[in-house]
């Protein structure tokens, strides 16, 4: 099963940052600013297009396919369904979100790192504005939230590997196991919780991508 990092923002009178080692989930929630939130000034960087799943014609004896859409879909619904049962509305899925959370999910795969700050120092908030998403909402009569919220969560295909000389076999993740693992590691972990449970978000987007070396890479956004 997955691990994760937790790193949550909040504000006082500016912001403060903390970060909880707990395996490999990750979550930020949205920035909350007084008044008008500053404007952020980021680098832009080319987005990086890779396949995000093995082709079916790599998959090895008994591995499950596990296509990236549906994987994001089912993430998507689970998560809807711990709103649901909390009497919580369910977030709408929405496609640009997703776009820009598998972007990230995609360079996480690829340059092998696992945070919420990409390696030029982009967080979610800042690769949502180079994407042209800014997420802005009045929460009280002079109470603004700018920002998005990012839970992130690492998996594997598989659980473990068994080798006999030259042999080996897999004990595969099937797909419903995946998301049931990112669901868990993220509603047990109180900073994810607090985003996927949080009644001012309305919107939500899932990118999901999976590495060379097997690693399955899970990112939420929350607007």
């Amino acid at each position: 099963m997955g691990t994760a990092i937790a790193k949550s923002h909040t504000l006082e009178r500016d912001f403060t940052n903390r970060r909880d080692r707990v395996g490999v989930t990750l979550t930020v929630l949205s920035l909350r600013r007084l008044q008008r939130a500053k404007a952020l000034r980021v680098s832009l960087i080319p987005m990086l297009l890779l396949a995000v799943a093995p082709a079916a014609a790599t998959r090895r004896p008994g591995q499950p396919e596990i296509r990236v859409s549906t994987l994001e879909r089912r993430v998507h619904d689970l998560v809807n369904k711990a709103r649901l049962d909390h009497k919580l509305t369910a977030l709408a899925f929405d496609e640009r979100l997703s776009k820009i959370a598998r972007g990230h999910s995609q360079d996480m795969a690829a340059r092998s790192f696992f945070s919420h700050t990409n390696p030029e120092g982009q967080d979610a908030t800042a690769r949502g504005k180079l994407a042209g998403f800014t997420c802005r909402k009045q929460i009280a009569r002079n109470t603004f939230s700018e920002g998005l919220g990012e839970n992130l969560f690492q998996d594997h295909l598989y659980r473990q590997i068994r080798i006999s000389g030259d042999e080996r076999s897999y004990d595969w993740n099937t797909l419903e196991e995946i998301a049931a693992h990112s669901l868990n590691g993220w509603i047990n972990s109180p900073p994810h919780r607090r985003n996927i449970l949080d009644m001012n978000y309305g919107q939500t987007g899932v990118g999901i991508a999976v590495s060379d070396d097997d690693k399955v890479y899970i990112t939420q956004l929350f607007c």
